[in-house]
């Protein structure tokens, strides 16, 4: 079980009779007002850390609010009266502007005279205005980095469990991908899935590898709705007459292949036997050897 935290706050302070003459000149510019606003700013010092108190718009507020103030002009006059108090050096301008908090040579002094007893008094070297005391046991006197820098250690440590579960979290999803990449089929095996004549088989595994390097890749689905396509014209046309329009496609840079041709009987029809292709369609050979369906009386040859 933890020990309970070292005291800083004194219970009561020692107020002279004789104010020196910074807090009489307070007295004089503000009336008794400003004298009581002194003391009370005292008693925040001495009652919270011992040896100073912070002091900004929060500090105000509940300064107000504990003294039963409440107006805009009674709040702009305890401004005034901070503000002269750190004008006449009551307490310190460079502690007030480079930290926030008002303390001074005297206070400090009070304070560890006051705690000279106590079993161990803890100062913020930043704060001090007095000599470091050196010879006083009690007292400790620690850097704000040092608390900062503890402060940044948890943080460091809060940081590597939040980047330790982060990459935790990266590889899990990775084998995730990984895994549903894994199960689904390649181009190789849905193709392998259709049986086709050898050369037909060829012709489409070259058609394939053609979209790839076109960047034109087919997802699963389309990819089987092609095959589905080919396999249906294969059975219509012929084996032969689809190996012939797939190439055709290809030979012309085609994103895709135009089924309609086989149809109308243009590109895709081979010459077999007897200027008949092996799809029952009567073909011919125009001057640079390209077989050409004839459809209707049509030689597309020489169209």
């Amino acid at each position: 079980m933890a020990g309970r935290p070292n005291k800083a706050g004194l219970d009561y302070f020692e107020l002279d009779c004789h104010m020196e003459e910074k807090v009489r000149l307070i007295q004089a510019e503000f009336g008794l007002k400003g004298f009581a606003i002194v003391v009370k700013l005292y008693q925040k010092i001495y009652g919270e850390f011992g040896y100073y108190c912070e002091w900004n718009e929060d500090s105000l507020l509940l300064f107000m609010s504990e003294n039963g103030v409440s107006s805009r002009d009674e709040k702009n006059l305890i401004d005034e009266i901070v503000a002269a108090c750190i004008r006449r050096d009551i307490f310190s301008k460079r502690l007030f502007d480079e930290f926030g908090i008002l303390t001074s040579s005297g206070v400090q002094e009070r304070y560890l005279n006051a705690t000279s007893k106590r079993e161990k008094v803890e100062l913020k070297k930043e704060y001090l205005l007095i000599n470091e005391p050196i010879n006083t046991k009690n007292v400790v006197v620690n850097s704000i980095s040092d608390v900062r820098n503890s402060v940044s250690d948890i943080g460091n440590e809060q940081s590597k469990v939040e980047k330790s579960k982060e990459e935790k979290r990266k590889v899990k999803e990775s084998r995730g991908k990984s895994a549903a990449k894994a199960a689904q089929p390649t181009a190789g095996q849905i193709i392998d899935e259709r049986a086709f004549p050898a050369e037909l088989d060829a012709a489409v595994r070259e058609w394939v590898k053609y979209k790839i390097e076109k960047r034109q890749a087919y997802k699963e689905t389309g990819l089987r709705n092609f095959l589905a396509q080919i396999e249906n014209n294969a059975k219509t046309y012929g084996a032969a007459a689809v190996i012939d329009l797939i190439r055709y496609s290809m030979s012309q840079n085609w994103q895709g292949v135009i089924w309609d041709r086989l149809a109308e009987g243009k590109h895709g029809a081979r010459h077999e036997t007897n200027g008949r292709s092996g799809s029952g369609i009567s073909v011919s050979t125009d001057e640079n050897g390209t077989v050409w369906p004839v459809v209707g009386g049509v030689d597309w040859s020489k169209v």
